[in-house]
């Protein structure tokens, strides 16, 4: 590789032989010039990192040609020589940008050491100058990032300014979607590589290498004449791969260390926006989304502040209710009746903290002034940060479900008196195979759990049966072996540990509503008559493959207030 290129402009010829024998041992390529035109000449053919130049000349002034060299070449160093020396001339000289100042004669020491001064200068000024520039585009790189959460945007800029910046030709942006990266940005490239690359696996070597570093990697391969330089950079975030740059160039050995570092510092800028424009067009979908099934819902939805001022009013709630979104949004609570909005507001502070209301049995009034009733669910709505800033609430019609329902399970209760067999085993399970909602259905089993209460403890513990452990947990044991079970009980302590096979309910893995139904009422009727109001606690492990089935009933010495 050639040294440092060297430019003597003297019009002694002994002096430029002499410079030359003293430098070209060292490494320099050394160039001469007898007069200052001769030398701004070659100055225009060419680079020089070094110019040694006479203050005198017999064609012009030593300043003058410095001026000159300042104008073609102002990365070039300039030292200046002459046997005049003065304070005027050396003030002067520093003053047009000279880098140094020998008096001749001089000794080859101070020579050298102004040579290699002069090279580090600029050499420290060069890499001075790639750091602005680098500060400049990674500067242009963030503000362009930071100025929308537009994907396409985003991609765009990024590798728009990337080509420019390290003069590339061509290259593409692959971006994550599941185990698939798709081909967002292109330029520069053919519609064959859009064709062909348009989507590329986690094990393609250019992902691979991407996830694996972690870090732009640079490099060239090719023969001759087709050899280019290339790179891979991944586009993070926390350490997590969102995107991948590859950029390509004709010019073998474009791309370096220097180059590297910058992409890498860019792929960290870049991936940090990616990642918050893929949340940013999560969020709109889901926003979209949730729009929809709000707008679209058969179920009356609607959003309120914190102080109950109503923010969002759906079809469905305009139809229960008798309001049009125009005459409720923005005032507080205009569905619910007067004596009951003390109530609601202070659920409304329950759910400001985070809980949620489920299921709340109440009613509604019209805009008519009737009352509808309803079973409304109330949940918080939090921001990004986890802070509620709102509650949602979601209301069903009770009024002709309810009658029917009641209807039908007072007679199926009233059927199922003195052969609760025939009911557990017949009508229920026929009831859960029916294709109702699973919301119906869950309260069905709830109503008809209440209604069985008291049939069960008649027909398996008895009216006048002193209840001890043992004698609820055959009791309990009794009602799934008559269903077909095989189950048998043992109490110790304060805990009754009911086990069985052969499940009447099958080989579920499920929570089972008649198991909750049977061992809630049979709890409950043990708590009330035979324990004096004693918290139980119940744990159920449901049956699995081996077709076994576990109930734990915890006596709690803590009595309920």
């Amino acid at each position: 590789m050639p040294g440092p290129r060297m430019l003597v402009i003297d019009d002694q010829e002994d002096v430029r032989e002499a410079l030359k024998d003293i430098l070209e041992p060292r490494g320099f390529e050394v160039k001469s010039a007898p007069t200052g035109k001769d030398g701004i000449n070659q100055i225009k053919e060419r680079f020089f990192n070094i110019v040694i130049l006479d203050i005198r000349l017999p064609d012009m002034t030593g300043i003058e040609v410095l001026e000159e060299i300042e104008r073609l070449s102002p990365d070039s160093r300039v030292i200046l020589m002459t046997a005049y020396a003065s304070v005027e001339t050396a003030v002067e000289a520093v003053k047009k940008k000279a880098f140094d100042y020998l008096p001749k004669p001089f000794r080859t020491d101070d020579l050298i050491a102004s040579v290699e001064g002069a090279l580090e200068h600029q050499r420290l000024s060069d890499e001075n100058r790639k750091m602005l520039r680098q500060l400049k585009f990674l500067n242009t790189i963030a503000e362009g990032l930071i100025s929308t959460l537009d994907l396409d945007s985003i991609l765009k800029a990024i590798l728009s300014e990337t080509l420019s910046f390290l003069s590339l030709e061509a290259g593409a942006i692959y971006v994550r979607e599941g185990e698939k990266w798709k081909l967002k940005e292109h330029k520069g490239v053919s519609s064959r590589f859009v064709h062909d690359y348009s989507e590329l696996g986690n094990d393609h070597g250019i992902i691979r290498q991407a996830a694996d570093f972690k870090a732009a990697v640079v490099g060239d391969e090719g023969q001759a004449e087709t050899r280019h330089a290339w790179a891979s950079v991944p586009l993070l975030y926390r350490d997590e791969t969102y995107g991948v740059m590859v950029l390509v160039s004709k010019r073998p050995a474009a791309l370096g260390e220097e180059e590297r570092r910058t992409l890498t510092i860019l792929g960290s800028q870049a991936g940090g926006a990616i990642y918050n424009a893929l949340l940013y067009d999560g969020a709109e979908e889901m926003r979209r989304y949730l729009e929809g099934l709000i707008r679209d819902s058969a179920d009356p939805i609607i959003t309120y502040d914190l102080q109950g001022r109503a923010r969002r009013w759906n079809e469905a709630a305009s139809k229960l209710y008798g309001f049009r979104p125009e005459e409720a949004l923005d005032e507080v609570l205009v569905e619910v009746p007067e004596d009951r909005r003390e109530e609601t507001l202070a659920l409304f502070d329950k759910v400001s903290r985070g809980e949620t209301i489920a299921d709340l049995a109440t009613v509604r009034r019209r805009k008519d002034g009737s009352l509808v009733h309803v079973a409304v669910t109330y949940s918080p709505i939090a921001d990004s940060a986890g802070t509620v800033v709102g509650i949602s609430s979601i209301s069903r019609d009770l009024t002709l479900k309810r009658s029917i329902e009641e209807e039908r399970i007072r007679t199926k209760v009233m059927e199922a008196r003195g052969r609760i067999r025939e009911v557990l085993v017949d009508v229920v399970p026929l009831i859960l195979r029916r294709k109702i909602p699973e919301q119906d259905r869950n309260e069905f089993v709830s109503v008809l759990s209440l209604r069985l209460e008291e049939a069960l403890y008649d027909d398996y513990l008895g009216k006048d049966t002193a209840v001890d452990d043992v004698t609820l947990g055959e009791s309990i044991s009794r009602v799934f072996n008559d269903m077909g079970g095989s189950f048998t009980a043992k109490a110790s302590g304060d805990e009754i540990v009911i086990t069985g096979t052969k499940c009447p309910w099958g080989n579920e893995t499920k929570r089972n509503p008649v198991t909750c139904m049977l061992t809630k009422s049979i709890s409950s009727r043990f708590a009330k008559r035979a324990l004096g109001g004693v918290k139980v606690d119940l744990t159920m492990i449901l049956a699995n493959r081996d077709e076994r089935c576990e109930i734990v009933i915890r006596r709690m010495r803590e009595v309920p207030e």
